[in-house]
């Protein structure tokens, strides 16, 4: 027996070149506009990989001398300090901005 998932809508507000570019582009496809944002959505979603994203690889490429004692969390099996950096990446780059 296969359940059927009841469709969810979403609300959001866009900028007026991008309503533009849906409202052209849902003409062009002979669509509507949820049409062709949920055919944009499925696309992301079915090409979007977490790990290869420019802040999780920036995330891995360095090493950090002197951590920060709040963000140790750990070593690693040759006693080199782990840090939690990353799940605060955003803070640690752009903090004060």
């Amino acid at each position: 027996m296969t359940m059927q998932q009841t469709p969810r809508q979403i609300k959001i507000t866009i900028p007026d070149t991008l309503y533009q570019w849906l409202s052209d582009e849902a003409q062009r496809r002979a669509q509507d506009i949820p049409a062709v944002v949920q055919a944009a959505l499925e696309h992301y979603v079915r090409h979007f990989d977490l790990t290869q994203t420019q802040t999780w690889q920036l995330c891995g490429a360095f090493t950090i001398a002197e951590p920060e004692p709040a963000y140790l969390v750990g070593s690693d099996e040759t006693e080199a300090p782990t840090t939690n950096y990353a799940e605060h990446v955003d803070d640690v780059l752009y903090e004060g901005n």
